[in-house]
């Protein structure tokens, strides 16, 4: 697993390449992967289907070149709407002016482009701070020594994702100078859209990317799946401390989008439960919010307990049913920047931190079922707090943040853990 930026960042400037053996299937026959039709298009909250992961002996893993010439142009300078038309007319020089020098950004950069419409109907100061923004954000993705936004680098996790949760033995290869005959399928992986929303003085950040299955034999799309992200806050806030905030951004963002498209394809099923945190001796509930444990211990108990599944409309396959008693569970908790602790609960629905938190921080938790039948091992969502939850978020497919100064939106509706000050070790 892995979060880029403050998570120790990878990317690949090649092809990513990845032969894979097959995901052991579960109570699936083998189907033959030429044997199997093209799809209708999965419903909202689908994962790829089981005969399809099954029959997939060995997988390519590319990122995609939809956006490979991707450019940014204009002027970076001035508190005006310079950028605008550069943007459009450079969109695919594949290189920037000679001011900034050369950028291989492989991702669109909408972000820094407002519609004129939009533009005019600003304030001059909200122009202004809009532009701050822009000039900031250009020169951080142009002088990144490594650009979290890479398609590379969004496979390369995806690729991390898949190897350590499904049962597949991978081979990495940095050079591809074509894809090997015997390959079944290729994984297309790759951002799709980033753009910004403003409103007054907030600014949505909205981020997408997809993965796509191709059977090699004929170009057969078997899969495909589009997964967003976005959060938002004021302008000022986006930019201070150096965009600090822009790269916890961009961390938990492709945290969250490797991790769901890997997922979606490999390893997700859909669970019949659905989790809800439980209080224990050493993380009590607090007694004004529901959602926060509150602990004297800097290795506290957590608890958790599973209940049945809220349907999930007509938008949602109904999971078939598990025998709980085979569940496992990992459990994650959160700093407000990056993952500080995983672990994995084989029995019960309680775990002991394995080693000391920090005193005097509030961090966030939260814990997802697996399930194993024979050698394969499958996993559901991890939990969240309904009652928190965004209404106008569609739940398993895309986080809408509310406050990303107060908590990024991949964690921000999970339960909170405050441990107190100078307390027992």
């Amino acid at each position: 697993m892995t979060i880029r930026g403050a998570f120790t960042p990878c990317t690949l400037t090649l092809a990513l390449l990845v032969l894979a053996a097959a995901v052991s299937p579960h109570a699936v026959s083998a189907t033959p992967l030429d044997a199997i039709e093209a799809p209708l298009a999965p419903k909202a909250y689908e994962p790829m289907a089981a005969e399809v992961r099954s029959a997939v002996e060995q997988l390519v893993i590319l990122p995609s070149d939809a956006a490979a010439n991707e450019a940014i142009t204009g002027s970076y300078d001035k508190a005006e709407p310079g950028l605008i038309a550069g943007v459009d007319q450079g969109r695919h020089a594949g290189t920037v002016t000679t001011e900034v020098g050369p950028v291989n950004v492989r991702v669109p950069i909408p972000i820094l482009q407002l519609p004129g419409m939009v533009w005019g109907g600003l304030s001059g100061a909200a122009k202004k701070d809009i532009q701050e923004f822009r000039d900031a954000l250009t020169e951080d993705i142009v002088n990144a020594d490594s650009q979290p936004l890479a398609n590379s680098a969004l496979a390369l996790d995806v690729h991390r994702n898949i190897r350590s949760q499904a049962a597949i033995d991978a081979r990495l290869l940095a050079s591809v100078p074509s894809i090997p005959e015997a390959t079944d399928a290729v994984l297309y992986v790759g951002f799709d859209d980033f753009k910004m929303d403003v409103d007054g003085k907030n600014a949505t950040l909205i981020l997408s990317a997809s993965a796509s299955l191709t059977r090699r034999s004929d170009n057969t799309v078997l899969y495909s799946r589009t997964i967003e992200y976005q959060d938002t806050d004021t302008l000022k806030n986006w930019t201070k401390d150096d965009l600090a905030l822009w790269r916890d951004y961009t961390n938990f963002a492709g945290h969250y989008l490797a991790r769901e498209l890997a997922g979606e394809t490999f390893y997700r099923r859909l669970m019949p439960v659905s989790l809800s945190p439980e209080p224990t001796s050493s993380a009590k509930r607090h007694r004004k919010l529901a959602s926060r444990f509150v602990t004297d211990s800097l290795t506290p108990e957590l608890a958790w307990k599973p209940g049945p599944r809220p349907a999930g409309g007509d938008d949602e396959t109904p999971p078939a049913a598990v025998d709980e008693s085979k569940l496992s569970y990992d459990i994650e908790i959160y700093d407000a920047r990056r993952l500080v602790y995983a672990g994995r609960q084989t029995s019960g629905q309680a775990h002991v931190v394995g080693y000391e938190l920090e005193p005097c921080q509030n961090y966030r938790w939260s814990v997802r079922p697996s399930y194993r039948e024979g050698s394969d091992v499958t996993y559901g969502d991890w939990m969240r707090l309904p009652a928190q939850a965004n209404a106008g978020s569609k739940g398993r497919n895309g986080l809408t943040g509310r406050n990303a100064s107060l908590a990024p939106a991949y964690t921000q509706d999970f339960p909170e853990l405050e441990i107190k000050c100078g307390r027992r070790r």
